[in-house]
């Protein structure tokens, strides 16, 4: 199928991408097309975000100092060392939740089956898209949004006005727009629900106008009070609660858990996740074949120490290098 380039649009394999999601789209398997659907449709968007980030202060200074946001979002000592009421350890609490994923797990499906090394950039552009993979798990701090299916659906629509500029009369017939627009049905009836998508939508367009994401520093914003950060931003956090929005639906009671794969799945993250917290990089880890990062998981199972678990990871993830070859990602 050839190796995509970020400055072409591929519409054909974003629809495809976009199917898979919202087959199942609260599972890894779902979650991976995410940021394939993304890629293959906003490519070109992406790019010129890069070029507007070369135009604005603070996102001339992120592209040439180039902090690791990931290594601070994935280091869970040092956001919960943050202090109390901050942006970091707000984001701290949400994502150390019991039974949950790590966020920077979810993140690192993008570089699954080779896909994103594979892909054709700049090497801006490159750094601006894992840097801004992040931004999902950070924006549900700010705005509120819950993590349940209701909240995600008005995340969807906030990040239409927020991360990518697709108007509102359009999101609703793409792949993420379909989920929350047609297939979540929630008790307070259609009506005030698509009300509420249509104000998420109108909150992001208006926090975008104020400060563009890509060019927020993120890192200098963990340390401050998470209010003053909502302020600086122009985002009005959500107060209602969401969680029990879908008790009467069959398809969101059972889609909220990925028809029952999210339960196995949060285990298999508990074990990365012991693998990471032992010393080996979440993208290291992410970018290993499925039988390296099992035979990682099998170890963590055991209770093994982290120079072993360490020493395993060197050993298998550079066979796994060593194995990888140029070619077309899959899809």
């Amino acid at each position: 199928m050839g190796t995509p380039t970020l400055s072409k649009r591929y519409p054909v394999r974003a629809l495809a991408a976009g199917a898979r999601w919202l087959l199942n789209p609260v599972s890894e398997g779902g979650a991976k097309q995410m940021p394939r659907m993304l890629l293959y449709a906003t490519g070109v968007e992406t790019l010129a975000g890069v070029e507007q980030m070369r135009e604005h202060p603070t996102g001339k200074r992120i592209l040439s100092e180039r902090p690791d946001l990931a290594a601070i979002l994935s280091n869970p000592v040092a956001l919960a060392r943050m202090p109390p009421g901050s942006f970091g350890r707000a984001f701290h609490d949400a994502m150390s939740k019991p039974g949950g994923v790590p966020g920077y797990l979810l993140a690192g499906l993008i570089y699954r089956d080779g896909f994103f090394d594979r892909y054709q950039m700049p090497d801006d552009a490159r750094y601006v898209i894992e840097r801004y993979r992040w931004l999902h798990d950070l924006i549900h701090v700010l705005t509120g949004y819950k993590t349940d299916l209701a909240g995600e659906g008005l995340l969807i629509f906030f990040d239409f006005g927020y991360r990518h500029s697709i108007p509102l009369r359009f999101a609703s017939v793409t792949p993420m727009g379909l989920g929350p627009f047609v297939f979540i049905r929630p008790d307070m009836g259609q009506r005030r629900w698509r009300g509420l998508l249509r104000d998420a939508y109108a909150h992001g367009e208006a926090a975008k106008r104020r400060h563009p994401p890509m060019s927020v520093y993120w890192e200098e914003m963990l340390p401050r009070p998470l209010k003053d950060v909502r302020e600086e931003l122009g985002i009005v956090p959500f107060e209602e609660d969401t969680s029990e929005w879908l008790s009467g639906s069959w398809i969101g009671r059972n889609a909220s858990t990925g028809f029952g794969a999210y339960k196995a799945q949060a285990e298999q993250a508990r074990l990365a996740q012991r693998v990471v917290e032992a010393g080996v990089d979440f993208r290291d880890l992410m970018r290993a074949s499925p039988a390296s990062a099992a035979e990682l998981r099998r170890l963590a199972e055991e209770g093994v120490d982290d120079d072993t678990i360490r020493a395993a990871a060197a050993r298998l993830l550079a066979s796994t290098d060593a194995g990888r070859r140029p070619g077309p990602p899959p899809v």
